[in-house]
């Protein structure tokens, strides 16, 4: 054990590493599921902002007897995202954004895809002329629910680039009743970051429906300006129901 121990650590100075058994909490979501909530099922997955698909196939990896329901507002990533899942008969794809209110709503087609938005900063991302704007229906997650018999989702991820909030509102009524087990959005760790919404607000949001963080992963730093703090994160937070039922 003194020779594994003393190795370790040579490696460690060698590399500028640190070398875990385990990862520690934060690190990997899946990793951390398996291990704090042994008695979850992911039967229902919902990608909100789903893109082009790189985060439905991880989910498919980890849980690939789930039904997963992929949300795509933009034409040509909705696009990509059919043909690069086409092979999974539990994978249903939408071209439609989940917002607050049925209503329509525009998106500013600039920029790198995985950016596009509901939400416009017109401080981080002025208008050039030649941009390109549209239109895509929007509909309440808690709406889609009831027309699909959707009673009850084990993972909901959004990341739709700051309008986190209006999705997580047009899904009040779901979340009130406990009906989401684990609710995966992004936020913003500062208050110069007008992009996403504030980690505060998503908590507050939440936490009054009886949901608790559970871990913050991704963080990423202020790439933008390149000072020595967080820009944003993946904060997850799980129910109630999954909390006592896990103790």
């Amino acid at each position: 054990m003194v020779l594994k121990r003393r190795v370790r650590e040579i490696i460690e100075s060698l590399t500028n590493t640190h070398i875990f058994r385990t990862l520690p909490h934060g690190v990997d979501l899946f990793c951390d599921i398996k291990r704090r909530l042994p008695q979850y099922r992911a039967e229902v997955i919902f990608d909100v902002g789903a893109n082009v698909g790189q985060s439905a196939e991880e989910f498919l990896r980890w849980f690939p007897e789930s039904r997963m329901y992929c949300f795509e507002p933009v034409g040509s990533n909705f696009a990509r995202l059919q043909d690069r899942l086409r092979g999974y008969t539990n994978v249903h794809c939408f071209r439609i954004a989940l917002g607050a209110s049925k209503s329509w709503g525009q998106i500013l087609l600039q920029g790198d895809p995985c950016m596009y938005s509901l939400k416009h900063i017109p401080e981080e991302l002025p208008i050039s002329r030649d941009a390109q704007i549209e239109n895509v229906e929007i509909q309440t997650l808690a709406g889609f629910c009831r027309n699909m018999g959707i009673e009850k989702i084990a993972l909901l991820k959004i990341d739709t680039e700051g309008y986190d909030l209006e999705v997580l509102r047009g899904a009040g009524e779901i979340l009130d009743k406990g009906c989401v087990d684990v609710v995966e959005v992004e936020a913003g760790m500062h208050p110069r970051n007008s992009r996403h919404i504030p980690i505060e607000e998503l908590k507050r949001y939440l936490e009054s429906r009886g949901y608790f963080l559970f871990g913050i992963y991704e963080q990423v730093d202020e790439w933008t300006t390149g000072e020595p703090h967080l820009r944003r994160s993946n904060p997850v937070f799980v129910s109630e129901h999954i909390r006592e039922m896990n103790k």
